[in-house]
């Protein structure tokens, strides 16, 4: 019997984009999807990050062209993973994340895992991201992620790092794409 060498395969690079809708940066969303990133980065996945309130607002309400917005459009529908990071405004995710994703056709994300990040005041608005973010995406042909991030300041250290549950929930969604992606 002869031996055949089997052809290596290369590894597929993975790419992960985190789209922020926070109108301000350094926001606490924020914080938790870079957690995330990192995490992801350790794991050989290849990270970028989309903040929506640099993009020009005419075109993100459609009353203008601009390339600046259709590349950040075009990594989104390049990339394995979407993460989506906002804070609670009026019980859902901002405007911001709305008239961007807005932007994309129908099934833009199909075949795409999505993770929504979300935060909070309180844990009362601890479901907008099953009746607003989720959908939103699902809408679009994306997977959601069952373990969903959302937090709020009962998360956080007094010196403004992450708990042990913050920190375990971020292990959580991070070893979900990783089942769902090896």
């Amino acid at each position: 019997m002869r031996s055949q060498s089997v052809p290596s395969r290369q590894a597929v690079e993975r790419v992960a984009i985190a789209v922020l809708g926070s109108p301000f940066p350094n926001s606490s969303s924020e914080k938790i999807t870079q957690l995330v990133l990192d995490s992801l980065k350790s794991k050989g996945w290849k990270t970028d990050i989309v903040e929506l309130f640099e993009l020009p607002s005419d075109a993100l309400l459609l009353r203008s062209k601009s390339d600046i917005v259709d590349a950040a459009l075009n990594s989104v529908e390049a990339a394995d993973l979407v993460i989506l990071a906002s804070p609670t405004y009026r019980a859902t995710y901002t405007g911001l994340m709305k008239v961007f994703f807005d932007q994309f056709p129908q099934d833009a994300l199909r075949g795409k895992l999505a993770l929504p990040v979300q935060t909070g005041g309180s844990a009362d608005h601890s479901l907008t991201i099953e009746y607003g973010m989720s959908p939103m995406v699902r809408s679009l042909g994306a997977l959601v992620l069952s373990n969903t991030i959302y937090a709020w300041g009962a998360h956080w250290e007094e010196d403004g790092s992450p708990n042990d549950l913050l920190s375990s929930l971020v292990t959580t969604a991070v070893e979900e794409v990783e089942t769902l992606t090896n």
